[in-house]
């Protein structure tokens, strides 16, 4: 008696409708034959190419990344100062020798007490600082004049009454360190009680070469537990404080930091005495 298993025989094979005995012995090969076991090789390779996973009847195919990409996962910027130490925290190590830091500095100078006298004129500075990563290397700190200028207001007096040829911009930060390990003195000092100077005296800690990435993210936390101190988009400011910060919500490092002139100078309104751009970098080459 036929069933569907000789239907789908007849379909598959230039058998005649009418021949039982030709289906009969079709069924009886199907049904002798050993399915062909596939090779250990082809099924590892298989599943090494290609996972299948069935989760709430959906089908997931996962794909193995490449032995030389990165196993991580993509951060979300950071929102908040709590956030960005978590950046900071996480960041990966690299391998390179050296830390390179460099800072683009502006500093405003001024010269002359009297109003018709008086000049203001914003300096150039650059300063770079290779920090060694392994232990008992020498830290090299380049410090210098960049020629440029840009005028502020009143008399611009000529260089040579400005600056000093022995001057080489600011102490951005409160160590002195020629070898590694090197520690940022200032953070073992409390940060100001007065919420308004919060990040003038975080700036030292916040600019040094020296601060690691889990003494700065312990520097964030501190300032996010005052909260006078605000996150704009990684903008850190306070009502009433003359010194703010850049934070790149990217990466949770400051990138910026600007100090405003205080309420009773010269200056014109809104004209910083100190502006600070800074860059990082990993590297395996430094100047001798």
């Amino acid at each position: 008696m036929r069933d569907l298993l000789d239907d789908d025989l007849a379909e598959l094979y230039p058998v005649r409708g009418d021949d039982d005995v030709r289906l009969a012995r079709l069924r009886e090969q199907l049904f002798a034959e050993k399915p062909e076991r596939r090779s250990r090789r082809w099924a590892g390779i298989a599943a090494a190419s290609v996972t299948v996973v069935l989760i709430a009847g959906l089908v997931v195919l996962l794909r193995p990344a490449s032995r030389d990409s990165a196993a991580t996962m993509p951060v979300a910027p950071a929102t908040s100062l709590v956030e960005a130490a978590a950046l900071l925290e996480r960041a990966e190590q690299p391998s390179a020798k050296y830390r390179h830091v460099r800072y683009a500095v502006w500093q405003t100078m001024s010269i002359g007490g009297e109003s018709s006298s008086f000049g203001a004129t914003a300096l150039e500075y650059q300063i770079d600082a290779w920090v060694p990563a392994a232990k008992g290397e020498m830290v090299v700190i380049y410090r210098r004049f960049t020629g440029n200028k840009r005028a502020v207001t009143g008399v611009q007096e000529p260089l040579d009454r400005l600056t000093a040829i022995e001057y080489k911009g600011p102490q951005l930060w409160s160590t002195f360190c020629t070898s590694t390990p090197c520690k940022e003195s200032s953070l073992g000092l409390p940060l100001p009680a007065d919420p308004t100077r919060k990040l003038e005296g975080a700036s030292s800690r916040l600019l040094s070469p020296y601060t690691t990435n889990e003494e700065k993210a312990a520097t964030y936390r501190e300032l996010a537990a005052s909260p006078e101190v605000r996150w704009n988009d990684g903008a850190l400011s306070v009502d009433g404080g003359l010194t703010s910060f850049r934070v790149d919500p990217e990466t949770g490092e400051v990138v910026s930091t600007e100090v405003a002139a205080p309420a009773d100078s010269k200056l014109p309104p809104g004209t910083p005495v100190l502006t600070v751009s800074m860059t990082y970098e990993w590297t395996d080459q430094r100047p001798s």
